[in-house]
């Protein structure tokens, strides 16, 4: 290519001047620059010479993603740290710049490409500046160019460029993790922190924005004991963390299917702070993220704290629904037979999860739910009462009841006028009616029960459904005269019930959270009274529920544990 260009100007009479291009117009001729030297320069009549593949579309998120008329600079590592390569304010045009990781010939690709900028806010003209980090020793080659579209033509000017050492967090990079043990109040800082963890596609964390912890720092924890670990910004840091846990092994930085666990906002953390447990083996190491959602740094300490994990409620899952019985208006009105659930310990799958039609902001987020189902006997309405559980100090407790005509589909809005209803702090007991099932006829439906972890604390609730049998449907309520006594009780108590044939009974002790605490196979039995002892000297003192079930109905009492 010939180094000089020919530009002519018309005035009275034509004439040409010929005017030189820049020194480092190709990236063979690549000038090597060094941190903290101020160097003047020009893309006045310089060309468009990037490698095939040194344009990158993802890098500035524009279909237009050429850097034309560039030039070019190498720069050596004397160390390993964060470096910014800034034109901002000291350039006359738009400009743009990419950095690439070479150890000899001067290739610059795709496969290369560590950091690139277009527009730095706060910057004039649309100038640059790009932050990266650097390893000691390497090579890096510095690309700088101008812009153009269809509508604007080449962006072309002259001023100066600076490579500044970027004072961030000493563990800011993966290699520099800092080991910590357990213990409260570990103070830490994300300002200047770059990003340089893996982003992670399809993940049940981090659904707002990237799906990476970005301005990210690096921690890394031998655990001494077997067991599990709470890991936790909530409410303690002043700006929206994320939270990311590798697997023992992984490389620095991970790869995104070293992926152990992660969070984004804990359930009721203020300022989107974030929550996790993680299950640890002695001797094994793991390396922990901190970063942000949306660029966002800040100051703030965590807790990194043995702890004992909460098992995730029986019917975390759609396929293990508990049937829950529709009970009579009498019934309803002596609450002796209510449904008792928790959201505590819920797990969420990101994929297919279809939103509630309360929620008002469907653009993503992390959910803890639990399942029902139930039986509507004919019913073409049926009523629920719905509300917190009086155990719970939290006002923060939020849930969206759904109804659901299978685990993946709900009912049809057109259908149903009522297909949801929320509790949160203003409204703690809620009762209305689904409207719009088959008259006569004994259809079977779903409830899902879920608490939005990004902005609400899980916790444990209460409901009954209520209506008539209109149809010749088998009544639930098999057992009569059913008690437990004495109640309170302390050590044991006598439980009492008539069957008016012979059945198959099983007993069940739930908690006020809904978790199963006793299970008794009572077996093949004969019609009329029967009795058993239901041992209690184990069960911490509480309210808890009795619950008997035939395969076909179920029956609660609740009883008081001394």
């Amino acid at each position: 290519m010939s180094r000089l260009i020919l530009s002519c100007l018309l005035a009275t009479v034509s004439f040409c001047v010929l005017q030189a291009q820049p020194a480092n117009d190709n990236c063979a001729d690549a000038i090597a620059i060094e941190i903290d030297s101020v160097i003047a320069f020009t893309t006045i009549t310089a060309t468009a010479n990037g490698p095939a593949g040194a344009n990158h579309e993802s890098a500035f998120g524009d279909p237009n993603d050429s850097i034309p008329a560039d030039i070019w600079y190498t720069f050596v590592a004397p160390m390993s740290g964060v470096v910014e390569w800034s034109n901002c304010g000291t350039a006359d045009f738009d400009s743009r710049m990419a950095i690439y990781a070479v150890d000899a010939a001067c290739d610059a690709s795709d496969d290369n490409l560590v950091a690139s900028n277009d527009d730095v806010t706060g910057c004039d003209d649309n100038t640059s500046a790009v932050i990266f980090p650097v390893a000691d020793g390497t090579t890096y080659v510095l690309r700088m160019g101008g812009f153009a579209n269809d509508t604007i033509p080449v962006t072309m000017g002259s001023g100066t460029v600076q490579l500044t050492i970027v004072n961030g967090p000493q563990n800011d990079f993966c290699g520099n993790a800092t080991p910590i043990q357990t213990g409260m109040d570990q103070a830490f800082s994300t300002i200047d922190a770059i990003t340089d963890g893996p982003e992670h596609d399809n993940n049940p964390c981090f659904l707002f924005g990237v799906n990476t912890a970005t301005n990210d720092i690096w921690y890394t924890f031998t655990s001494p004991f077997t067991g599990a670990v709470e890991w936790t910004t909530c409410g303690t840091a002043t700006f929206d963390t994320r939270l990311a846990v590798y697997s023992p092994g992984s490389a620095c930085p991970p790869a995104s299917d070293d992926l152990l666990t992660c969070n984004d906002d804990g359930g009721g953390c203020a300022n989107f702070t974030s929550q996790l447990v993680f299950n640890v083996m002695v001797g094994e190491t793991y390396v922990l993220r901190l970063g942000s959602h949306a660029s966002a740094v800040g100051t703030g300490s965590f807790d990194l704290i043995s702890t004992t994990p909460i098992d995730p409620p029986v019917n975390d899952d759609c396929g293990d629904a508990i049937p829950v019985p529709i009970v009579s208006f009498e019934t309803a009105e002596t609450f002796d037979s209510i449904t008792l659930g928790t959201t505590l310990g819920g797990s969420f799958i990101n994929e297919g999860y279809l939103f509630s039609n309360c929620l008002g902001n469907q653009n993503g987020g992390e959910f803890s739910d639990v399942w029902y189902t139930f039986e509507t006997l004919g019913n073409e309405e049926v009523g629920i009462q719905f509300g917190v559980s009086g155990d719970n100090d939290n006002a923060a407790e939020v849930f969206y009841v759904d109804l659901f005509n299978s685990c993946m589909e709900r009912v049809d809005t057109t259908g149903f006028p009522v297909t949801c209803v929320v509790t949160d702090a203003d409204n703690f007991d809620v009762e209305t009616f689904f409207n719009g099932f088959p008259l006569g006829q004994n259809e079977i439906y779903y409830i899902r029960v879920t608490t939005r972890l990004t902005s609400d604390a899980p916790g444990s609730f209460f409901f009954q459904l209520i209506g008539d049998i209109v149809t010749d449907v088998e009544e639930l309520d098999f057992a009569t005269d059913f008690s437990l006594f004495p109640n309170p009780t302390s050590n044991e108590a006598t439980v009492r019930f008539s069957l008016e044939e012979a059945d198959r009974v099983e007993a069940s002790v739930f908690d006020m959270l809904g978790r199963p605490v006793r299970n008794l196979d009572l077996g093949q039995l004969s019609g009329g009274a029967q009795q058993f002892t239901l041992e209690t000297a184990g069960l911490p003192s509480g309210v808890y529920s009795l619950q008997l079930s035939n395969g076909r109905g179920r029956q609660n009492l609740k009883f008081v544990k001394n």
